[in-house]
């Protein structure tokens, strides 16, 4: 299986937090920029290519292979990963092929070999524990607001890209 290797990820720092508030105050959060986010995108990709590296499998890789354990047929697993990773669909069709040299897949209408699965269900949970210690004890309101404004700003830019 193909995978590409990265350099050594550098810790993302998040913006220095505000000075204190004056008493009686509430004090201000950093607004939400592409700063913020892309911070926060690269720490977080940095986690996950770590728990990625004992797998042999790049992200692109792991989200196909979702995609064919979520029960996609070949078109429909390819159509995913054109909208959800921003690639063409050659690129799409190429992943799956990748998948499938490395035993993970099988089939003209794909599924999950038993390693593929094992593979699978392992990046699952370990992706599902780690999203507990990142997210676990935020406000439940606090994730909700985040999730409605990323959606918005993934859904303008998705806008923009389709503009282009």
């Amino acid at each position: 299986m193909t995978a590409v290797s990265a350099a050594p990820a550098a810790r993302a720092t998040l913006p220095a937090p505000p000075a204190p508030a004056p008493a009686g105050s509430t004090p201000s959060a950093p607004l939400l920029n592409g700063q913020v986010i892309g911070i926060a995108y690269h720490a977080i990709a940095a986690v996950r290519d770590r728990l990625l590296a004992g797998s042999g499998l790049t992200f692109h890789q792991s989200v196909a292979l979702k995609a064919v354990a979520d029960g996609l047929d070949r078109d429909g697993a390819v159509g995913h990963l054109t909208a959800k990773l921003k690639i063409g669909e050659s690129a799409g069709l190429v992943l799956l092929d990748e998948l499938a040299d490395a035993g993970l897949v099988e089939g003209a209408r794909p599924s999950l070999t038993d390693r593929g699965e094992s593979a699978e269900r392992a990046f699952a949970d370990a992706v599902a524990e780690t999203a507990e210690r990142l997210y676990g004890d935020l406000p439940e309101a606090d994730r909700e607001i985040a999730a409605r404004a990323l959606a918005h700003v993934t859904t303008r830019a998705n806008a923009e890209l389709d503009g282009l």
